[in-house]
């Protein structure tokens, strides 16, 4: 079983690295509805399947936005003004997000995730273009509590922030979008980290939970998971850094509402 998983895991992470390069997501829309439908196979308790598909994609999150927010970096493609402004309520969504998930029942969760993500791709499908002028529509010193929101959510649906990140830096900060992507990327890293410490702390000790978990978290999933992420990667910076912006939008959008219906309809 576990050997099995291993191997479904890593071609998850295959495809989660090039999205989490490509979009500044840290793979998590992936990752997420795919432990679903593996956990599912695998028979683990229905009471703790969605959290702990949620804590192990924020576990893997931490690995693969070092390589994104890297090589982002590398191609200028991170405004760590902004990644600054917004970690410290970053942090702190992220953890309370975390504890906010561990009361709650795992099927209202993944509607919960799905309508969000309808809504972040109806949102960016509408929104004006990110362009080459940085023009903010809100004033900067909202970014720690932008961030809150942001770390809250992300944390509570186990994705890397991007989901959200993207749409607030290109929308309402003003940012173009692959500045946006490259930034949101460096929060990720962030929120992953203080995510992932919720949900095994949260997790600790539950007894539904599969032989072998670490909290809300499963480390044979998380390093098949890792392992095809790293390859994957820097290939989704490569081409976020190539497409134009217009259409890395929109495909952007088109990907979540898709993932979000695919989740509401299950």
């Amino acid at each position: 079983m576990i050997s099995m998983l291993f191997v479904a895991a890593m071609i998850t992470g295959l495809l989660a690295g090039v999205v989490a390069g490509l979009f500044g997501v840290g793979g998590g829309i992936i990752i997420v509805p795919a432990l679903l439908f593996l956990f599912a196979h695998y028979e683990v308790n229905p009471e703790v399947i969605m959290h702990l598909a949620v804590g192990t994609s924020l576990a893997t999150i931490v690995v693969t936005n070092i390589s994104a927010t890297l090589n982002h970096h590398r191609r200028g493609g991170v405004d760590w003004k902004h990644v600054i402004q917004f970690t410290p309520g970053i942090l702190l969504g992220a953890w309370l997000g975390a504890q906010v998930a561990a009361t709650m029942n795992g099927a209202l969760l993944r509607l919960l995730f799905g309508c969000f993500e309808v809504a972040v791709g109806l949102q960016m499908l509408r929104g004006k273009k990110g362009g080459g002028a940085e023009t903010s529509v809100i004033p900067g010193f909202f970014n720690p509590a932008l961030g809150l929101v942001i770390g809250t959510i992300s944390s509570l649906f186990g994705i890397g922030g991007g989901t959200l990140a993207v749409p607030v830096l290109n929308l309402l900060r003003g940012l173009p979008m692959i500045k946006a992507v490259g930034s949101a990327s460096a929060m990720g890293f962030f929120l992953a980290c203080s995510g992932a410490l919720g949900y095994i702390q949260s997790g600790w000790g539950h007894a539904n939970l599969p032989a072998g978990a670490f909290g809300f978290v499963l480390p044979s999933a998380f390093f098949g998971i890792v392992c095809g992420t790293l390859l994957t990667t820097p290939v989704g910076v490569r081409l976020a850094h190539t497409l134009p912006q217009s259409l890395l939008k929109r495909g952007f959008g088109v990907f979540l509402v898709l993932v979000g219906i695919r989740l509401i309809i299950k």
